[in-house]
């Protein structure tokens, strides 16, 4: 009965952001969430050190200083309440924040450019009716001017990123397809397992390059190499 508690007092808050919208069906919501859950948006998104769920606040090392994930509850004052579907889709598959700077590659948005728009729209979705608001103020990026500077992030666009959705192999099973639109997409697992070259950027973006899910180093840690492990390592591996 007490972990029913909390479980009922959950769906009741999820349940009652959602009544706002009667437009928004649960079913949209729920695959919005699957999604979310498939990108492991809340890895980045909530700060370990006993943060809120999606506040944001969570340091990411790169070599040119931290930068802190953002808020990304519908909290209108401090989150991404006030975002159009546009502004989102434009935020995680561009990288262009609401206020047209440009996001760092930090977040993995040349890989959630393959997300197809209906799946952005059930994202979008949950985000704003299926995630409790909080009221969190962001954290100003540590990186020392003039590296600060955002400009040089669209010409990094130009050079290395692609926002067209993932188009299947008509060579592949649906099945193959399904799990190559996930893992390339919003389950961006290149981001950690591809090498990076001399601009921060992945190698390979596809099973086209060998180099992708070939294994790196990120920020002390070993990616391993993901190539050709049978199925059973797979299965193991993401699950345990």
């Amino acid at each position: 009965m007490k972990a029913f508690v909390p479980a009922l007092v959950l769906s009741a808050v999820s349940f009652s952001v959602w009544a706002q919208d009667a437009t928004v069906s649960s079913e949209l919501i729920k695959r919005g969430e699957y999604l979310a859950r498939a990108g492991d948006c809340v890895a980045c998104h909530t700060d370990g050190k006993n943060g809120k769920t999606f506040a944001g606040g969570l340091a990411m090392e790169t070599p040119i200083g931290t930068i802190y994930s953002t808020n990304i509850t519908p909290d209108k004052k401090t989150g991404i309440g006030d975002y159009s579907f546009e502004d989102f889709d434009n935020a995680v598959r561009k990288g262009v924040a609401k206020n047209g700077s440009t996001l760092y590659p930090a977040m993995p948005y040349p890989s959630f450019a393959l997300v197809k728009e209906d799946d952005m729209r059930a994202m979008y979705a949950y985000f704003m009716h299926g995630v409790q608001p909080v009221e969190q103020a962001n954290k100003d990026s540590d990186i020392p001017w003039p590296l600060s500077m955002r400009w040089p992030l669209a010409v990094w666009n130009q050079l290395f990123h692609d926002d067209q959705p993932y188009q299947a192999d008509p060579q592949q099973s649906a099945e193959w397809n399904r799990g190559a639109y996930l893992v390339q997409g919003a389950g961006h697992c290149g981001s950690c397992h591809t090498p990076r070259g001399w601009a921060m950027q992945e190698k390979g973006l596809d099973g086209k390059e060998p180099v992708f899910l070939s294994g790196a180093e990120l920020d002390g840690w070993y990616a391993s190499n993901l190539r050709g492990l049978p199925p059973e390592e797979v299965t193991a591996l993401l699950k345990t």
